[in-house]
């Protein structure tokens, strides 16, 4: 038998923990690979053992390559930033990484990506090819797709973008949304069960889960008072709203003080840091999901769970029958809610089709960890047409 694939894959924070979640359990059973984790930004190699599922990754390597951020400003990203590089490359050269693995569109991954670029290891790029109009992601997450070597798209729509970016087909795979295959074992939990994981006397319905991130694109923007506004519109549609902490971006502090405050004026609120492994059975358990998150417009789907969509942090992105979106401001985020809640909000939810696969994407995305780098190093820009990027025939991972 040949010696195992040493493979890297880099979780930043929650946002990219979540989804990656059942791809670092694929690859950890798989016999063929040797796999090492780094970390560095939202936790250290502890944190990030204790935040994954118990056995999730047995035989693993964690790596550290920075201690964990305490502070969100761009000046601290910078400098932070600067840490991460060092240490990624440091820890790949180190390791004889043959692959890496990264997900997404977070600023991180314009520190960690490179160094890999630079030592000539093959980079599988996850949910690649998507629009989030509101965000800096937008951007971050196209210059990281011309930096990797193999696409493990979630959507048809995003692997004609690829193709649109000059990328050769031959390196664009719709394997579907790794975080849905999390899913597949979720279960409601009851008023009870769910009360005492929150730590609370009891819950009422409607439940809401609600998830407030920085805006990024939108500038000198009073995002404290929308995340207020945003939770307050919510609370008076549901009697019971879960808040999770914000992104760790600049801007969170503001979220997180202004939604600490509404928690300490109203126990309705239950403000928690995480949910971490509980995530899919809380999902499963409420009643609509609400706020400017991915999650409400790629996981709720899949449980069939009406969600409302906030501001312009998502615009652009493919979204199912289940979304609804509202501009910022109390009225009408209350509107939405209630529109979501619903007979035919709930209708709706109730008959969606997941745009984003059907949970069986991690597998998917080992069969193309397994063959990254085959291809070779220089890649062909391909010109395409705007007419043939309609027609292009994207290939599925099988």
């Amino acid at each position: 038998m040949a010696d195992p694939r040493t493979v890297a894959l880099f979780v930043g924070t929650r946002a990219d923990l979540g989804p990656l979640t059942p791809v670092i359990e694929v690859l950890a059973e798989a016999p063929d690979v040797d796999l090492h984790l780094l970390t560095g930004v939202m936790y250290g190699a502890e944190d990030l053992e204790r935040a994954l599922p118990r056995a999730t990754a047995p035989g693993a390597v964690f790596h550290a390559l920075a201690e964990p951020m305490s502070t969100f400003s761009v000046p601290a990203q910078l400098e932070h930033g600067a840490r991460l590089s060092v240490a990624a490359g440091r820890v790949l050269d180190e390791i004889e990484a043959e692959v890496l693995v990264v997900l997404g569109d977070r600023w991180e991954l314009l520190y960690v990506v490179p160094p890999a670029v630079l030592l000539a290891v093959p980079i599988v790029h996850l949910h690649g090819g998507e629009v989030t109009e509101g965000a800096v992601d937008e951007r971050i997450r196209h210059a990281v797709t011309k930096l990797a070597d193999e696409h493990c798209v979630a959507s048809s729509d995003a692997a004609r973008r690829l193709a649109q970016l000059g990328e050769p087909m031959e390196r664009i795979h719709v394997t579907g949304a790794p975080g849905l295959d999390r899913l597949a074992a979720a279960s409601p939990l009851g008023d009870d069960a769910l009360a005492r994981l929150l730590g609370i006397d009891g819950v009422e319905r409607p439940v809401a889960l609600f998830t407030y991130h920085p805006p990024t694109a939108q500038a000198g923007a009073p995002i404290g008072d929308w995340a207020r506004e945003a939770a307050e519109a919510t609370l008076a549609v549901c009697a019971t709203v879960i808040a999770s902490h914000p992104g760790m971006d600049e801007g969170r502090d503001e979220i997180l003080a202004a939604l600490s405050a509404l928690a300490a004026e109203e126990p309705r609120l239950r403000l928690v840091e995480a949910l971490g492994p509980d995530y899919p059975d809380v999902l499963a358990s409420v009643d609509v999901v609400v706020g400017n998150s991915s999650s409400g417009i790629i996981e709720a789907a899949t449980l069939h769970q009406p969600a409302v969509d906030v501001g312009e942090r998502q615009r652009g992105r493919l979204r199912g029958d289940n979304v609804l979106h509202a501009e910022e401001g109390r009225a009408a985020v209350e509107a939405a809610v209630s529109l979501a809640l619903s007979p035919g909000g709930r209708a709706r939810a109730a008959a969606t089709a997941n745009p984003y696969g059907t949970g069986d994407a991690s597998r998917r995305v080992l069969d193309i960890v397994r063959r990254a780098g085959a291809a070779g190093r220089v890649k062909r820009f391909v010109d395409v047409d705007p007419g043939d990027v309609q027609e292009a025939d994207v290939e599925v991972a099988k």
